[in-house]
């Protein structure tokens, strides 16, 4: 039977499969569906499998998150990755709820209110929803498919000490409602990030920063899944996700009643490969694809921000991603195609000094004078037969000549010790100069 969806009514869900599962339950249903494809429900996110693994677990069970680890270790990007999957089953899978629900309720629990006489739904029906069509026929009340966007279905909450509870739990307005009349005016009701979040994912990034008044305003919704607007009498029902992050320096700074109401899970810095990975794809994101990166030069920045880290300030894999974007810069600055070891090292030193104050400027001018790493060593490593190379072509005084000039086994042999983007001429010239600045000590960059 084709339904209209635009004067839909709560009856028409006899002549539907409606929903019935709760918010934990469609985020797991996806992900099996994901599964069952042979695909990864993450697929932005590089490594940290068994992290992911266990975000699953806990938000099936309705649970909620805080993930702990250092800065930049992809805490954000795992919270933003459960809004995409559980979009995608609204996407594939109608919701529906009663037209202008403030809380995006399931339309299932008037339904079985209403129609199957069921009293035990009237405690999942929200005030509003209860006031508004809790005495009328399943015939007369409208209903509408949920898709959840910002806003609608997905809040996020940046941790400050400045957060009010009312910016999380609404506020009911009592002058408007003296001036207007109606309690549940949308304009006397205003609903606060939860109410936003409702039928999705609460986001609270670097929750430990919130003050104890903000943070004791989660209890009720995670505890009871209800919140009560500031000021008001009346209690919402809610389902939702809530995921939320803290940096490792302010997890203790978390209470303990919330805490003790989420499930943390530590996630660690992604191995050498994944942060090369995740380089690569912010390279791409931001506009880079008409610059050569040379692989080996990205591989030695990640390497040295991973060597320098903690030495004398710490570095994590935002520090490999801004290096490598300022030596892209630096070459599209100088109108280059390719990047040259002078812009990788101006990106790593740029980004480092980057990362001080003023106690520190010392130590960390001391550290890249001394605990530098030689790219001549990095390359020789990946390509033993750079100092062969290099030996040849150092013997002409033209590079275009000495480079043109090296034999054919010579370039087989180099070539063979590098991937397939890497095999242009143009990236052996820039590992073979390189390799140069550090054996001839050349004051280069």
């Amino acid at each position: 039977m084709q339904v209209n969806t635009e004067s839909l009514r709560l009856i028409n869900l006899y002549d539907t499969t409606p929903c019935a599962l709760s918010v934990s339950g469609r985020f797991i249903h996806r992900i099996r569906e994901i599964t069952a494809c042979n695909e990864d429900a993450f697929p932005a996110i590089f490594g940290l499998h068994h992290v992911k693994r266990r975000l699953v677990e806990v938000l099936a069970t309705g649970s909620g998150v805080v993930i702990k680890g250092d800065f930049g270790v992809g805490k954000t990007h795992l919270c933003d990755a459960v809004f995409s999957v559980l979009r995608q089953y609204y996407l594939t899978h109608p919701v529906y709820t009663n037209a202008g629900c403030p809380v995006r309720e399931n339309s299932i629990h008037l339904f079985n209110y209403i129609v199957k006489n069921g009293q035990s739904s009237l405690d999942n029906i929200c005030p509003v929803c209860r006031h508004k069509y809790a005495s009328l026929p399943a015939e007369s009340v409208p209903i509408e498919r949920v898709y959840i966007t910002e806003g609608s279905g997905f809040a996020r909450l940046q941790g400050n000490e400045d957060i009010e509870p009312q910016i999380i739990l609404g506020m009911y307005h009592l002058i408007r409602f003296a001036e207007i009349g109606d309690p549940f005016d949308p304009r006397v009701l205003e609903g606060g990030k939860i109410a936003h979040a409702s039928g999705g994912v609460l986001f609270v990034d670097e929750l430990g920063l919130m003050n104890n008044e903000a943070q004791y305003a989660l209890i009720q919704a995670l505890q009871e899944r209800r919140f009560t607007p500031s000021n008001s009498r009346m209690t919402f029902p809610i389902d939702l996700l809530f995921v939320s992050t803290t940096n490792n320096t302010n997890d203790l700074r978390i209470h303990k009643a919330v805490a003790n109401r989420l499930v943390g899970i530590p996630i660690e810095r992604v191995g050498f490969e994944d942060e090369v990975r995740i380089v690569k794809k912010e390279i791409a994101q931001n506009g880079f694809l008409s610059v050569i990166f040379p692989e080996l030069f990205l591989e030695f920045i990640v390497s040295t921000i991973r060597t320098l880290n903690n030495i004398a300030v710490y570095l994590g894999p935002r520090s490999s991603i801004r290096a490598a974007l300022i030596a892209s810069t630096s070459t599209l600055v100088e109108g280059r195609a390719t990047v040259s070891y002078c812009d990788v090292k101006e990106g790593l030193h740029t980004e480092i000094i980057g990362q001080g104050d003023e106690e520190t400027f010392d130590e960390i001018y001391e550290m890249l004078s001394k605990d530098f790493p030689s790219i001549a060593e990095f390359i020789s490593q990946r390509v033993p037969n750079i100092e062969n190379a290099f030996a040849f072509v150092d013997n002409f005084k033209n590079a275009e000549t000495a480079f043109s000039s090296i034999n054919g086994r010579l370039m087989d042999e180099i070539m063979a010790s590098l991937t397939e983007p890497d095999r242009r001429p143009e990236t052996i010239k820039a590992y073979l100069d390189a390799y140069a600045v550090n054996v001839h000590m050349e004051p280069l960059c």
